[in-house]
């Protein structure tokens, strides 16, 4: 199963900009955006620079705590 078919239609048509949501925590972002953010930097990962790859784990880490 895709990340998109695990997710589905759950998506509101407006997701705050990645440029909004990286000036806040990932504590204060909705389940949708941490759910999208980690779906996209998953694809992306390879191309992660070190300050993108903190962030993915910033996001894994809220996922996690909780219990998305």
């Amino acid at each position: 199963m895709s990340n998109n078919e695990e997710i589905g239609d759950s998506y509101p048509r407006k997701i705050r900009d990645f440029q909004v949501l990286s000036s806040i925590k990932p504590s204060e972002w909705t389940e949708i955006e941490l759910r999208y953010n980690h779906s996209a930097m998953s694809d992306l990962s390879p191309w992660l620079n070190e300050q993108g790859t903190h962030i993915h784990s910033q996001i894994i880490q809220e996922i996690e705590r909780r219990g998305v």
